[in-house]
């Protein structure tokens, strides 16, 4: 089970099917460890239960597969990789390596778990590392320039297609991917190009394989976009405000994520200090405001679900708290649920689900 379309992240394509018997968060940011805590699939409640110190600086963003975890170290362009203990979520440092460029803000696994792709934003470029048999990784075997400020990378639902939001290049590149060698190169029509200053962060694939949705950090706003899965190209459908009417004050937006049922989508606000939630059209994939949530701290960097699409839970960079939200099963909307946890400038919160215990 993968996070969406995005990274190993476990998550659900079907919001009907149980949870497992043992679901982890994993925190981490712009403190100095990664933490991991138990969820209560009941009640949406995080449980801490240990953390280790980060090998690397700056440990942003993470992904995982059932049995390992990948992490950028944004300070020393580093990617590290971790074991996952299956009974406890407890980590193991494994080994690290180059991430192939300057200032690594986000990496992702391939849908066959055997390559992790890096996305570096000082660099401007992509890596691909090969995942070692025994989950560690190997250097970078290609290192390509993508555009500036490479933001994002993830695979299509197919394994063929990658795509890479670059916020100063207001453009999404798109690539063609061998998901036997690794290799990416330039697609067809390179790249989709955005508004002037939208500056393109995050993109997440519906579950319908035919949309995805790609929030802007700058202008916040985010678009609703068409995928044509035989060519690897991504075409807009329409483009909204993440903000209510009349909102005044500095605002930036961060992360996107699709409900495993495919009818929303949802968006953070830096500065409103919210989420966004959209009703997704069945047939056409256009947006309806479905309403805005307040995060209950400050700068939501990251926000992730669980994988039945029951809980959503925020990660707050600047006032240091996790919070856990109900998501509502009629309207889509987020409400709070359980108290937050304590984290050092979390900038992401992601969650694994281990066999049971």
């Amino acid at each position: 089970m993968v996070r969406d379309a995005r990274s190993g992240d476990a998550s659900s394509g079907d919001a009907s099917v149980q949870p497992p018997a043992h679901l982890v968060a994993y925190v981490s940011g712009y403190g100095p460890d990664l933490a991991w805590h138990d969820v209560d699939p009941d009640t949406g409640a995080l449980t801490p239960v240990s953390s280790i110190a980060s090998v690397g600086g700056s440990p942003s963003f993470l992904a995982m597969t059932g049995s390992h975890l990948y992490a950028v170290s944004e300070s020393d362009s580093r990617v590290d990789a971790y074991a996952i203990d299956p009974t406890t979520g407890a980590l193991t440092f494994v080994n690290e390596v180059d991430s192939g460029g300057s200032g690594p803000a986000h990496l992702s696994v391939d849908r066959a778990g055997h390559f992790v792709l890096v996305a570096n934003y000082g660099a401007g470029s992509v890596s691909v590392l090969a995942i070692r048999g025994d989950g560690g990784l190997e250097a970078p075997r290609q290192t390509l320039s993508v555009g500036a400020n490479a933001h994002m990378i993830l695979t299509d639902p197919s394994n063929r297609f990658v795509f890479v939001p670059c916020k100063g290049a207001d453009q999404v590149s798109q690539l063609t991917f061998d998901p036997v060698t690794g290799t990416l190169a330039p697609n067809t029509v390179p790249q989709l190009t955005t508004a002037a200053g939208a500056g393109p962060r995050h993109l997440a694939f519906a579950p319908d394989g035919r949309h995805a949705y790609l929030i802007n950090e700058n202008d916040s706003t985010l678009t609703a976009l068409a995928f044509d899965g035989a060519t690897g190209r991504l075409s807009a459908l329409q483009t909204v405000s993440t903000l209510p009417a009349n909102t005044v004050g500095p605002n930036t937006t961060a992360e996107v994520w699709v409900h495993p049922s495919g009818n929303y989508v949802y968006g953070s606000n830096r500065g409103h200090d919210s989420i966004v939630t959209f009703a997704i059209a069945p047939t056409t994939g256009l947006l309806t405001l479905a309403g805005h949530t307040k995060t209950l701290g400050m700068t939501p960097r990251d926000f992730t679900l669980d994988p039945t699409g029951a809980w959503l839970y925020a990660a707050n960079q600047a006032s240091g708290s996790v919070v856990p939200f109900a998501i509502d099963p009629a309207t889509g909307v987020p409400a709070p649920s359980t108290p937050p946890i304590v984290a050092i400038a979390p900038a992401f919160v992601g969650i694994v689900a281990l066999p049971a215990r």
